[in-house]
């Protein structure tokens, strides 16, 4: 057995204990509860679903600005070092001015 394929099971082994952890929680908070969301109220549901899905939103909305944030930073470091790179070297092939004044 591989050190890849041992990482894979063990990967199954969470992702299976999490989501037995969020039926646990549906099944056990059996309150019903309504949200007042500023200009829209919900029907009554479930407590235990409601904190799963804002957890489940709140995952995604993380890895998704995480995605934004860890292709946009290198880019735009790159592009940094790139305005650096053109400045050094506009510098270097700077000619001076041609002086009309001379005869």
């Amino acid at each position: 057995m591989t050190f890849i394929q041992l990482k894979k099971i063990v990967a199954v082994i969470i992702w299976l204990l999490l989501a037995a952890y969020g039926f646990w929680l549906i099944i056990t908070n059996q309150q019903s509860i309504s949200l007042n969301l500023l200009f829209v109220e919900t029907m009554p549901l479930n407590s235990g679903l409601i904190v799963v899905l804002s957890f489940v939103l709140g995952c995604l909305v993380g890895i998704i600005a995480a995605l934004f944030v860890w292709h946009v930073l290198p880019l735009r470091w790159q592009l940094r070092q790139a305005q650096k790179e053109l400045a050094t070297l506009r510098k270097q092939y700077v000619k001076p001015p041609v002086d009309s004044s001379l005869p």
